[in-house]
């Protein structure tokens, strides 16, 4: 087992929360007799009053904040960041390391167990809805980052607010090139890694820390005119983030993944090992399960459990009574490597 528990590479901890970043556990799956690897991001958790979730964006809230104090000496004024869920959350339990104050800004498509954690931590959301804001393409977040980009051009907002940017802050890639990577790096035998294209970070900083390993780096994007959450298809988005533009639109190494398949390999994974992954880790998982099938030795990167789709799921027939997803963070229950 090459997991660590006890190690991972950020500890933090306030009053009520606690933190742990870094060192994440890899998973050994096997599907229809075609093995891969998943690396269970989620692994990079908060705690609070019972409450566990983590996500692939703890990585790079976790560096932007630190990169912000670096250069500023503390976080003074109000923390905006628009927000599909996963970073706004991780970033409302930094607040509650570092007492800054955190508004995370979301679409009003958002999910409710998004609103609900978000609430655990004590975080009331800025909801954007179709009369602050017209949706102007086809992913929502689209929505809550242009209504941000709206008021920082507001003097009196801008001068209260500060916008970290996870779609053009280095330190987002920056936190998957120097941890993320490396991690990856330590695995025997891996040659293909597998990340999904949100914000453009982890795909960027994977990118830089492994090359030169030989190691093949594969983005992941929902098909055209489909909606995965945490993924964007850049053409169909109106925003493009600065990240994408600069790093990753120039691969070739772009794998387009129906919402249906990711479907089929989450209930699959779910059925085998009581394991239920997040929408985007359904993509990556088929890209990795499609890439085994060819001999490949690929890992997914697996961006969450989930957590902030339990109502979708339900939808779906997946039954969830009587799930914990508590278990999924327990070393013991999961399919180690």
């Amino acid at each position: 087992m090459l997991y660590d528990q006890g190690n991972p590479l950020v500890e933090l901890r306030s009053e009520n929360v606690s933190i742990a970043i870094g060192n994440t556990p890899v998973l050994r799956l096997e599907i229809n007799g075609v093995s891969f690897l998943g690396k269970a991001e989620w692994f990079n958790m908060f705690a609070v009053d019972g409450t566990v979730h983590g996500s692939v964006k703890m990585r790079a809230a976790y560096y932007m904040v630190e990169s912000y104090i670096k250069e500023h000496g503390s976080i003074k004024k109000i923390v905006v960041e628009p927000t599909s869920g996963n970073t706004g959350i991780a970033m409302a339990a930094l607040s509650k390391i570092y007492g800054f104050r955190f508004v995370p800004v979301i679409s009003s498509k958002a999910t409710q167990e998004v609103k609900d954690i978000l609430k655990k931590l004590g975080i009331t959301p800025l909801v954007v809805d179709e009369y602050m804001c017209p949706v102007s393409s086809g992913t929502y977040t689209d929505q809550a980052i242009e209504y941000v980009k709206r008021m920082m051009k507001n003097r009196d907002f801008a001068e209260k607010h500060i916008w970290l940017n996870q779609f053009d802050n280095d330190a987002n890639p920056r936190a998957h090139q120097e941890t993320t990577s490396r991690e990856i790096m330590s695995l025997p035998g891996v040659d293909t890694v597998v990340t999904g294209i949100g914000t453009g970070g982890s795909f960027a900083g994977l990118r830089r820390g492994l090359n030169r390993s030989g190691i093949r780096l594969v983005g992941v994007q929902p098909r055209k005119g489909q909606s995965i959450q945490g993924l964007r298809n850049v053409s169909d988005s109106f925003f493009i983030p600065p990240i994408i533009v600069r790093e990753v639109l120039n691969s070739r190494m772009i794998y387009e993944v129906d919402l249906r398949n990711a479907i089929w390999i989450i209930e699959k994974i779910f059925d085998k090992y009581g394991i239920l992954p997040g929408l985007s880790s359904g993509a990556t998982a088929y890209c990795a399960y499609e890439m085994a099938k060819s001999g490949k030795r690929p890992l997914a990167i697996f961006a969450d459990t989930g957590q902030n789709y339990t109502y979708f799921y339900e939808t779906l027939g997946i039954s969830l009574k009587d799930f914990s997803f508590r278990k999924l963070y327990d070393p013991g229950f999961l399919p180690l490597l």
